[in-house]
């Protein structure tokens, strides 16, 4: 399961005081979200009450329809972020029913106000994301007001994206079989072994024999990597080593199903 980016709606009760920095905040808004799913591997999907939205204002008499149709406004931004809005499910209706009890039963609060995304967020283990429209908004960690205080993981610029790298990585190993296991990540593919173990004739790649002839390689994390000829894929094996405990991976980084 990836990491959701969920909206803080808080962050735009009160609109920019002109244009001008109603396009700044769209503009870092789409930095900051493009960087997490781009360099961090966050979910392109953001949630959010998509109802209305484009006729927020994010400025006096400026609503997010006319930033669409802005011709000030940078062309690979508006198609950046429909795509965004066109993918984003509603900030409520969860498939897990838990989760849902515990939305409908909550009792967060952020400075005395309701506040929908953030509770979300939390509840999802996902990463909140606001304009940087206050101070209060300019931080990497928000604090929700509970029976005990909730930390939401937030973001409105790239630099909390940064801040936030150490916990996006802790929440995708738990989710990714792979990660979990500790197996190397290399080039373009995200599971591609290193590419100086590809020529057996190297010095440099170690022989490992199996049972069944075949030989591969042990990686930096005693993983043992061997190549199914007749499949075409890689077997990844970690310790303890077995033909039930490995992973299959395509020669260009992809990871099938586990066996």
């Amino acid at each position: 399961m990836d990491i959701e980016l969920v909206f803080n709606e808080l962050s735009i009760q009160l609109p920019a005081k002109d244009i001008h920095t109603a396009r700044q905040w769209m503009s870092g808004f789409i930095e900051t979200v493009a960087l997490a799913i781009g360099e961090f591997g966050v979910s392109s999907i953001l949630r959010m009450e998509k109802e209305e939205f484009f006729n927020e204002l994010i400025a006096p008499d400026y609503p997010l329809n006319k930033w669409r149709n802005d011709r000030q406004v940078n062309l690979r931004e508006k198609i950046f972020f429909g795509r965004l809005f066109f993918k984003s499910p509603a900030l409520s209706g969860f498939e897990d029913t838990e989760i849902e009890n515990r939305y409908i039963l909550s009792e967060f609060s952020y400075d005395e106000n309701a506040a929908h995304g953030l509770t979300i967020a939390y509840l999802l283990n996902a990463l909140a994301l606001s304009f940087n429209s206050d101070p209060q908004w300019d931080r990497s960690q928000i604090s929700l007001q509970t029976p005990q205080t909730a930390i939401v993981h937030h973001a409105s610029r790239p630099a909390h994206v940064r801040k936030n790298a150490d916990w996006i990585r802790e929440q995708l190993e738990k989710n990714d079989p792979w990660l979990k296991n500790g197996l190397p990540r290399s080039g373009e593919s995200p599971y591609e072994p290193p590419k100086r173990y590809y020529f057996e004739k190297s010095e440099n790649f170690p022989k490992e024999p199996y049972t069944d002839g075949r030989q591969g390689f042990i990686d930096h994390k005693k993983q043992l990597w061997l190549w199914d000829k007749q499949e075409a894929h890689w077997d990844v094996q970690f310790e303890p080593y077995g033909r039930g405990n490995y992973f299959r991976v395509t020669p260009d980084g992809r990871l099938l199903d586990k066996k």
